[in-house]
């Protein structure tokens, strides 16, 4: 269709072609490479079929709206970016909570208007290899020159320098690779796949580090020391979780030996990778213990959180059954914690329930964090063990 259409680009006015064609592609993202010479995005020679992913917001003047009631129940927070792509939430209206916006609006967050879905982003397609860097230094110029671009073919106020205003506003979005694109996401002649799985909705198998008395395979990590009776085995993530929301979760291979999953706080002073030489509980700062009697129970410090079932757990679980520590961003370094069990399996893309287990009290988790795991008896195994963050 878009091939069909280029002749008539040249012809038409922009104020009344670019909503036309927005109303007749299907599943489209306002994706303007293919339609016609345009003056700053070079997508290179056919076939246009590799993407960037890109956060691009439009103006909305000399400052962003307070966030509505449907904003509020629709839009997706800036700092739940990560959580919003493994699980299939989407919205072109992006909450800022951040103590600068609600300061703007009276306590309220601000609403980031943007150009096709966020945490998606707009798919900008092109000739990968061709366009990078030929014609544009990395993705972050490619949304930059897109964001111009639209500008350019918009109805509506537009900035006064769209130059200014795209570079401030218009980058990779969340957790895009660093370099290249996504290969085959677009048809050759630039149109986003109706059958294109975004990668980026796989929660990331964590890898291991500083092994201690265990051993790796892929995400999951078995005890492999023999055993002497107390929790002197285990393993970290080299992943960190920085800022925003974000959350760890992994399952015991089996419920009559004893696994210690969870989040450490990383000294400020340790710089990365910060190795870890304690492989006991009493440096996971916020954890599930998965214990050999098939009960799951709270530790935080190597401290018993006392619950509400037997010996002070909260309640009994099985082999392979999923639990998740999550982190939220409280915007001063700090971040809440939750503990909580998954119900079912996950489908990548799509909504994953967890029912609530208990909610931290006390001195919240300071980043960044990183995953931290110790094991009492040989060849206990914590499997799949997965994080979720904005990287």
């Amino acid at each position: 269709m878009r091939d069909s259409l280029k002749s008539s680009v040249r012809r038409l006015s922009p104020g009344w072609f670019w909503p036309l064609v927005l109303l007749v592609l299907p599943n489209c993202s306002f994706q303007v490479n293919g339609l016609g010479p345009l003056p700053n995005l070079n997508a290179g020679p056919l076939p246009h079929s590799s993407a960037i992913m890109c956060d691009i917001e439009k103006f909305q003047g000399p400052t962003r709206r307070c966030a509505t009631a449907q904003d509020l129940a629709n839009g997706i927070r800036l700092e739940e970016a990560a959580v919003a792509l493994v699980t299939g939430q989407r919205n072109n209206v992006g909450l800022d909570f951040s103590p600068t916006a609600m300061g703007a609006c009276g306590g309220q967050p601000q609403a980031i208007d943007f150009q096709g879905p966020f945490p998606d982003g707009f798919a900008v397609c092109l000739n990968c290899g061709a366009a990078i860097p030929a014609f544009h230094a990395d993705a972050t110029a490619v949304c930059v020159a897109q964001c111009r671009d639209l500008i350019t073919n918009a109805e509506g106020p537009a900035p006064p320098d769209p130059l200014a205003f795209c570079t401030a506003n218009a980058h990779p979005s969340t957790n895009f690779p660093t370099s290249g694109c996504f290969d085959n996401a677009c048809s050759d002649g630039g149109t986003l796949r109706s059958d294109f799985v975004d990668p980026r909705q796989t929660p990331e198998a964590v890898v291991w580090r500083d092994t201690i008395g265990t051993s790796p395979a892929g995400n999951s990590l078995q005890r492999t020391a023999l055993p002497t009776g107390t929790f002197d085995a285990g393993a970290v993530s080299t992943q960190w979780i920085t800022h925003g929301t974000g959350f760890v979760e992994g399952e015991a291979s089996e419920n009559n030996k004893s696994h210690v999953i969870g989040l450490q706080n990383i000294p400020g002073a340790c710089a990365f990778p910060c190795a870890d030489s304690a492989p006991g509980i009493m440096d996971i700062d916020f954890a599930i213990s998965l214990n050999l009697d098939g009960r799951f129970y709270i530790l935080e410090g190597g401290i018993l959180v006392s619950g509400p079932d037997i010996n002070g757990s909260f309640g009994t679980y099985t082999a392979g059954e999923r639990f998740r520590i999550k982190v939220k961003d409280n915007f001063d370094g700090t971040a809440a914690v939750t503990y909580s069990r998954v119900n079912g399996p996950c489908v990548p893309g799509s909504p994953c329930p967890d029912t609530p287990i208990y909610a931290h009290v006390g001195p919240p988790a300071v980043y960044p964090v990183r995953v931290d795991t110790s094991f009492r008896e040989q060849f206990a195994t914590l499997a799949n063990v997965n994080i979720v963050r904005i990287q």
